[in-house]
């Protein structure tokens, strides 16, 4: 009985540590995607002071060396009712993975 309850205790910790480990192992999300998710990702926010009031997108229709993307901006608005859009972010000519 002793011994059978070592061993699942040990193929439980087992598991649990190769969990961790790939989980350790494989980047984030955002890690994996570069300076082109980080800079979509801050088009599409509002600084602190000012509140978002919607998000903008625009698609860029796919060509031959990469597929169609959306792009994103966010439209602010700041405490005394100022509406302030963020620019699109041009095409990109090549796929930004």
């Amino acid at each position: 009985m002793l011994t059978r309850t070592l061993r699942s205790g040990r193929l439980l910790a087992a598991a649990a540590m190769l969990l961790l480990g790939t989980g350790l192992a494989c980047p984030t999300p955002a890690a994996a995607k570069g300076k082109w998710a980080r800079r979509q990702a801050r088009l599409a926010s509002c600084p602190h002071n000012r509140t978002t009031l919607r998000i903008d997108k625009k698609v860029c229709p796919a060509n031959r060396h990469r597929p169609a993307i959306t792009l994103r901006r966010a439209c602010c608005v700041s405490p005394n009712g100022h509406v302030m859009c963020k620019p699109f972010q041009g095409c990109p000519p090549r796929s930004p993975s």
